[in-house]
């Protein structure tokens, strides 16, 4: 146990020598947070209305003879978050709640409204929040750097010691295989902070204001671990003497994760049959995750929270038996 510490500075000063790793860790998320940042999120082709008040039933019925409403009665204004892209509309007290994204849509739907039997005039009310698409990229991209850190950072550190021949020489040593794997884990996790510490500085230059926390670390850090957990079977599953194999592995696995997810795009935007996917998937949960703590300053989902857990103990129990030192 003594020699995780000395080993992990050692592993992080050897890695933050090399320029590539230093890309990765500062220039990487810049530049996706940079370019997704600036990228509009493409409106949904449906917006749904919550509907409370009189007439709530006909009037949710009408807007479902639309193309482009979907009318539910029910709800209130604390349904219209940024990821969830809502209206809800108060015929009582003729408001209509939305948030940044769906301006566009609040006179397409007022002018909707007006061709209703009852012709009354509706108040809008923007929800003053700090959700906007940057802080919804941005969020999105800190879990993607847990996901490509986590794995990549495994299998790429573990098959350059291998190809430098350091791993004989760890080998040769009274390191234990857990010390050695623990030591690789809280190395991605320094990294993926470093990577996200980063990724905040341009969201604060760019008007996002993150709710920081001692949660929001952990989580950060829990979901690192997972997906380390991730990389070290694939490194472990490598035949040795084609170590490089376990890179392109982790990239296969990687891509899909980060691109068929909620971290750039709603679930929304995906064709229907690849949704649940994109809902459920592990970069998802821990997206969900992370914008409670991050934008809404909300507890997560509890269930999310002990998937994220389990993943974990899977994980790293199937890779510590899997990654060795000594063959």
């Amino acid at each position: 146990m003594r020699n995780i510490i000395p080993t992990t500075i050692a592993i992080i000063k050897d890695n933050l020598r090399s320029r590539t790793t230093i890309f990765f860790i500062i220039f990487f998320p810049l530049i996706l947070g940079i370019i997704f940042s600036l990228i509009t999120v493409a409106p949904q082709p449906h917006i749904t209305v919550y509907v409370q008040g009189d007439n709530a039933t006909e009037i949710a019925s009408y807007l479902n003879s639309s193309k482009l409403f979907i009318g539910i009665v029910g709800g209130n204004p604390s349904l219209v978050k940024l990821n969830h892209q809502v209206m809800f509309l108060n015929v009582t007290s003729k408001e209509i709640y939305y948030n940044q994204l769906e301006s566009n849509y609040v006179p397409v739907l007022q002018a909707y409204l007006s061709s209703f039997p009852h012709k009354d005039d509706f108040r809008v009310e923007e929800l003053i929040t700090k959700n906007t698409p940057v802080a919804y990229e941005l969020s999105g991209i800190i879990g993607v750097l847990a996901l490509s850190n986590g794995m990549l950072g495994v299998t790429g550190v573990g098959s350059g010691y291998y190809r430098d021949k350091l791993i004989d020489r760890l080998a040769s040593s009274p390191l234990k295989d857990y010390e050695w794997i623990v030591s690789l884990m809280i190395y991605e996790v320094v990294i993926t902070i470093l990577s996200t510490v980063v990724v905040l500085i341009l969201g604060i230059i760019l008007g996002f204001l993150p709710l920081l926390s001692l949660s929001f670390i952990g989580v950060l850090a829990l979901a690192t671990l997972m997906f380390s957990g991730l990389g070290t079977i694939v490194f472990g599953l490598s035949p040795k003497d084609k170590i490089a194999i376990s890179n392109t592995v982790a990239t296969v696995i990687v891509f899909p994760l980060m691109f068929i997810s909620n971290a750039f795009f709603y679930p929304t935007e995906f064709p229907a049959f690849f949704r649940p996917f994109v809902d459920y998937q592990p970069v998802s949960i821990v997206n969900d995750i992370i914008r409670d703590l991050l934008i809404y300053n909300e507890l997560p989902n509890p269930l999310y929270f002990a998937v994220i857990i389990v993943l974990t103990l899977i994980f790293i129990a199937i890779g510590s038996r899997l990654l060795k030192l000594r063959e």
